[in-house]
């Protein structure tokens, strides 16, 4: 039996109860970034934290949350999918999961991993993650360190990596707040919905409803500053986000994971 949307939502709350995060309420979404119209995603509370002006109060600085969202209007602004596509909406959840300096890539994906596979059931043969391959004039270099612990976490399960783990470029896999801000190379997890499942990543990021990105692991390692140049920060974060309706669509709609 497949789990209730509550169900669902508490248990990735638990779950990051049980690594040592801070489970913190969801901010109102009237921002106090004088640059965003409405929230737009669970890291804007924590953008502070991010820069370095304040300290995460938390011990360890580790957080989780369901963060209420709009997309409208901005850098990030869904309103001209909404209704054309499945999986755009004009106001929902990201659950998400935070690290201010203290965990980076290794456990962000082992731990997404954890949750979907193990906790939630998430057949490992329709999940394809992405990582940044900068093209020309992009940003930073490959995300070498990324790609080497989705190919570790594929290849425990017996899948291949190179069919597996997709390479995307700025447009894809770096995230920015905005114009300026914090930012870095990102790793999204895409889900194969077909009713084979046998896509081989061919639909990531094509804009297909049956191959859909379910989960954003954000490395934040630069600032994106005015004069367009990205300066390294004084220490480096995680700031994840998942769709909740996705994931719950994803495990109700298949009859966990036994119809698709």
């Amino acid at each position: 039996m497949s789990m209730t949307s509550k169900e669902i939502r508490q248990s990735f709350l638990d779950f990051f109860k049980e690594k040592e995060h801070s489970i913190v309420p969801s901010s109102s979404l009237l921002p106090e970034s004088p640059g965003l119209l409405f929230t737009n995603a669970g890291m804007n509370q924590f953008v502070p934290f991010f820069l370095g002006t304040q300290k995460a109060p938390y011990e360890p600085p580790r957080a989780a949350d369901t963060q209420k969202c709009i997309r409208a209007g901005g850098k990030h602004n869904d309103l001209e999918d909404v209704g054309f596509d499945t999986y755009h909406q004009t106001l929902f959840e990201m659950l998400g999961n935070w690290s201010f300096g203290n965990y980076f890539k290794k456990e962000a994906i082992e731990w997404a991993w954890e949750l979907l596979v193990d906790r939630w059931g998430f057949p490992p043969s329709r999940l394809f993650a992405t990582v940044y391959m900068p093209g020309q004039g992009d940003p930073a270099e490959f995300d070498e360190e990324a790609y080497k612990y989705w190919r570790l976490v594929f290849e425990r399960a017996g899948l291949d990596p190179d069919v597996h783990i997709v390479h995307g470029n700025k447009k894809d896999n770096f995230w920015m707040m905005g114009d300026t801000g914090p930012c870095g190379p990102c790793s999204e997890i895409h889900v194969d919905l077909t009713p084979e499942g046998d896509t081989e990543g061919k639909l990531v990021n094509a804009d297909d409803a049956r191959c859909i990105e379910l989960w954003n692991l954000v490395f934040i390692q630069y600032n994106a500053e005015p004069d367009g140049t990205f300066k390294p920060l004084p220490a480096c974060h995680v700031d994840t986000g998942m769709g909740f309706e996705r994931a719950c669509s994803m495990i109700q709609g298949t009859a966990g994971f036994t119809d698709f």
